[in-house]
């Protein structure tokens, strides 16, 4: 005589839900590990905008004022993205008087006010016409 087997045994039944739990736990890490991702690439990408917004400002400024930004450290706040940067500019001259360097790095203003980065550096030079 042999009996009839017409389902699982509580064993496999635990050891199936187990291995789901396994997967469920991983899938769900690296889930969140993509959107960690995602909201640093978009951090990165809007300080990279700013960056680029401010040093064309700075060379509008230039040609309607008709003369180079001084040398020094000067810092700005803007916002963009639904967030507040800040930008530290450093301009400094260069062996050729009508040309001056020009240094941005950009900085998330955090919740309590403190900067946070920097989340993105530009380089580049504004001469005269």
């Amino acid at each position: 005589f042999s009996p009839v087997n017409k389902g699982f045994t509580l064993l496999e039944m635990l050891i199936a839900m187990v291995v789901i739990a396994a997967v469920g736990i991983s899938v769900s890490a690296a889930i969140g590990n993509v959107a960690q991702q995602t909201y640093s690439l978009e951090k990165r990408t809007i300080a990279h905008w700013v960056a680029q917004n401010h040093i064309s400002r700075m060379r509008i400024s230039k040609i309607a004022a008709n003369k180079l930004p001084d040398a020094g450290t000067e810092y700005t706040r803007v916002y963009m993205g639904k967030r507040d940067w800040e930008l530290k500019t450093k301009i400094s001259d260069t062996q050729f008087p009508t040309l001056k360097r020009v240094e941005i790095a950009v900085y998330e203003v955090g919740n309590n006010r403190n900067v946070i980065g920097p989340f993105d550096h530009l380089v580049a030079f504004i001469g005269a016409n």
